[in-house]
C-alpha cells in the first residue's frame, strides 16, 4: 500500500475515533439530563456550520462544519435574576450578563418552566455536567483494558548484541554526535576499528557477559587498559582486543558534576515485544497511566513557553511540548506510514493515542473554571453548600404561615452562574488563544517521529 495511502488511512483513523469520542461525550451529558426531566433542544458535534441536522421530538440532532467539539443545548441553563439583587461587577459588565442572560432565557416557554436546568438539585446537577468527562474516562478505560488484555503492553529488553557504534568521538551535545557524522580530524572510536552492528558480546577478559548492566561498569573502569573480548559474529567466535579511551561525561545531567572513565562508542540493541498483562495487573498500569495523565495536565503550562518562541521567535519545535488535535492526527498519519513499525506497533500506538486523548479530555474537563464542565460542578457544589446552611439555620424555626394559616414553602436557593460570565470570557478566550497558536504549530513546523 503506498506511503500516501497509509498515512491518509491513520490521519482518518484518528479523526474518526475523535469524534466519536466527542459524540459519546455530548450523550453523556444529554441522557441524564434527559432522564430528569429537563429540555435538550440540541445536541450537535461540532461547532460552525450545520452541514446534516434531525429534529426527533424536542431535539434537533446535527453535523456542523468544525469538527474541534460539541455540545447539547439544554433550556434555563442560568436562573432568572433574583429580585431585588445586584451585580458585584461594573456597570458595563452587569449589563451584559443581563443581556446574557435574557438571550439565554427567551427559549423558555412558560410550559416548560419546570423543564429547567437550573431547577434540578444540586445531584442531579452534577450527574449531568460529569456525564460527559465520565463518557471520555469510560472510552479509555475500554482502550486500554482492550490494548493491555489482547495486545500486551510494550516492553524493550536490553540485549548483549551491539545495536549501535559510534563513528567517532565528538562532544556528547555537539550536532555531529546528534546526526552520527564525523567532522574532519576527529578520531574514530575504539568500537569504530573493531566491533560491527550485529556482535554480539559473548565475554570480556574471560568473564562471561550475560547482560549489558554488567558490561559497562567494566568499560568504564578500564580507560586505557586493553580487553579481551570474545564476540559471536554471524555464528562465528571471534577474539578481539580493544582499549577504551578516557572520557568525560555526566552521568546525572549536564548540571552535575562531571566523570571520567572508559568509552568505546558502541550501545546496545534493545528488543522489543509486547508482553502479556494478566487481569490482576491491569489496575496497576491504569493507575500508572492516571498518574502521568495528571502529571501531564499539571505540567501544561510549562509547556506553552516552548509553543511561543516556536510560533513568534521561529525556533525548533519542542518534541515534548504542547501539541493539538491537527499534530496528533498529524503524528498518526506519520505512524501509520512509517515502515520501521509493526502492524501490531501501529495497532497499539493508535489505539493508544485515542485513549491518551479521552483522559486528558476527561481530566480536562473537570477543572473547576467555566465554561468547562468541571465550572459547572463546581457551581452545583456551592449550591448545594448554600442549601444546607440554610436547612441548619432554618432548624428550629417556624416556617412563615400565609394567608390561609398554612407554612409557606421556603425559596429555593440557587447559585447564579450568570454572574461567571466574564470568567467565562476569559477563560474561553485564553483557550481560543492556545487553540490558534497550536494549531499554527502544528500546519507550519508539526512534531514528527523523529522528534522534528
Amino acid at each position: 500500500m503506498p506511503s500516501w495511502l497509509l498515512y491518509t488511512l491513520g490521519v482518518l483513523i484518528f479523526a474518526f475515533g475523535l469524534l466519536l469520542s466527542i459524540a459519546l461525550h455530548e450523550i453523556g451529558h444529554m441522557v441524564p439530563a434527559k432522564k430528569f426531566g429537563v429540555k435538550v433542544t440540541q445536541y450537535m458535534v461540532g461547532f460552525g456550520p450545520t452541514i446534516w441536522s434531525r429534529t426527533r421530538g424536542d431535539t434537533e440532532y446535527g453535523i456542523k462544519g468544525v469538527p474541534l467539539g460539541g455540545y447539547i443545548r439544554m433550556i434555563g441553563m442560568v436562573p432568572p435574576r433574583a429580585d431585588g439583587t445586584r451585580s458585584r461587577w461594573p456597570r458595563r459588565m452587569a449589563t451584559a450578563i443581563e443581556d446574557f442572560r435574557q438571550v439565554s432565557r427567551a427559549e423558555v416557554d412558560e410550559q416548560d418552566a419546570h423543564r429547567q436546568f437550573y431547577r434540578l438539585t444540586p445531584g442531579k446537577k452534577m450527574i449531568v455536567m460529569t456525564g460527559g468527562p465520565v463518557m471520555n474516562l469510560l472510552i479509555y478505560l475500554v482502550l486500554t483494558l482492550f490494548l493491555l488484555l489482547a495486545l500486551g503492553s510494550p516492553t524493550t529488553k536490553t540485549t548483549t548484541t551491539v545495536g549501535s557504534i559510534s563513528k567517532c568521538l565528538v562532544a556528547a551535545n555537539s550536532d555531529a554526535a546528534k546526526a552520527n557524522t564525523c567532522p574532519a580530524g576527529a578520531p574514530a572510536t575504539p568500537a569504530a576499528t573493531s566491533l560491527k552492528v550485529g556482535d554480539k558480546l559473548l565475554s570480556v577478559n574471560g568473564r562471561t557477559i550475560t547482560s549489558w548492566d554488567a558490561l559497562t561498569p567494566i568499560i568504564q573502569r578500564s580507560a586505557g587498559v586493553p580487553l579481551s573480548l570474545v564476540v559471536d559474529r554471524k555464528g562465528t567466535r571471534v577474539p578481539l582486543t580493544i582499549t577504551p579511551v578516557e572520557n568525560t561525561f555526566y552521568p546525572n545531567g549536564i548540571d552535575k558534576p562531571a566523570v571520567t572513565a572508559g568509552f568505546l562508542g558502541l550501545s546496545p540493541f534493545e528488543k522489543a515485544y509486547f508482553e502479556s498483562v494478566g487481569i490482576t495487573g491491569v489496575p496497576g498500569k491504569i493507575g500508572s497511566q492516571l498518574k502521568l495523565g495528571v502529571d501531564a495536565l499539571a505540567n501544561y503550562p510549562s509547556k506553552l513557553h516552548s509553543l511561543w518562541q516556536t510560533v513568534f521567535e521561529g525556533k525548533q519545535r519542542d518534541p515534548e511540548g504542547a501539541v493539538g488535535v491537527v499534530g496528533i492526527g498529524r503524528i498518526s498519519g506519520d505512524l501509520a506510514s512509517d515502515p520501521g513499525f509493526t502492524l501490531k506497533s501501529k495497532i497499539y500506538t493508535l489505539i493508544g493515542l485515542l485513549a491518551s486523548v479521552n483522559l486528558l479530555l476527561f481530566l480536562f474537563n473537570l477543572l473547576p473554571l467555566l465554561p468547562l464542565d468541571g465550572g459547572h460542578v463546581a457551581g452545583a457544589l456551592v449550591e448545594a453548600v448554600k442549601r444546607g446552611r440554610a436547612r441548619l439555620r432554618a432548624r428550629g424555626r417556624p416556617a412563615p404561615l400565609g394567608p390561609d394559616g398554612r407554612p409557606l414553602p421556603r425559596p429555593a436557593i440557587f447559585v447564579d452562574t450568570a454572574q461567571m460570565l466574564p470568567v467565562m470570557y476569559a477563560v474561553a478566550s485564553v483557550l481560543v488563544v492556545l487553540t490558534l497558536l497550536t494549531l499554527y504549530a502544528d500546519i507550519v513546523k508539526p512534531i514528527n517521529l523523529n522528534g522534528g
